[in-house]
């Protein structure tokens, strides 16, 4: 099951995820930031869309990830309530995320992430599992 715990750092917010898979980690990683934008219980899955990025190791690929998920929050204010990775191969990353556009009145907004920085940025993989350390711009 993967897994991620919010790490403290001055002035952001961080995280570290660990899974089996690059798959999971992605999945994980992209819910972790949906959390701290919006209280996800409170967001239905009622929209699908198809997410791809790409990069040239799993750092660059999870980077990319990432990225591309913000970018549908910032440009239309989407907000997944589950990702789901189906494929990470050495260049590229696909998955769907379901959720909906945030609706202040309805749906607990949480902060405003405004990027995925590189410092302490970090993938790689130990005793069988899969790690990241992320930090975000806020």
């Amino acid at each position: 099951m993967p897994a991620f715990r919010e790490i403290e750092h001055t002035g952001d917010l961080g995280i570290e995820v660990e899974a089996a898979d690059l798959p999971a980690l992605f999945t994980a990683a992209g819910e972790a930031m949906f959390g701290f934008i919006a209280d996800l219980s409170s967001i239905g899955t009622i929209d699908e869309l198809a997410i791809t990025a790409t990069g040239d190791s799993p750092e660059e690929l999870l980077h990319a990830w990432l990225c591309e998920l913000l970018a549908q929050f910032n440009l239309s204010g989407f907000v997944a309530k589950s990702c789901n990775v189906n494929k990470v191969t050495n260049d590229r990353v696909d998955g769907v995320i379901r959720g909906e556009k945030l609706d202040l009145a309805r749906h607990g907004f949480r902060t405003e992430i405004k990027g995925v920085t590189y410092h302490d940025f970090e993938v790689w993989r130990e005793n069988g599992q899969w790690h990241a350390r992320v930090i975000f711009d806020v």
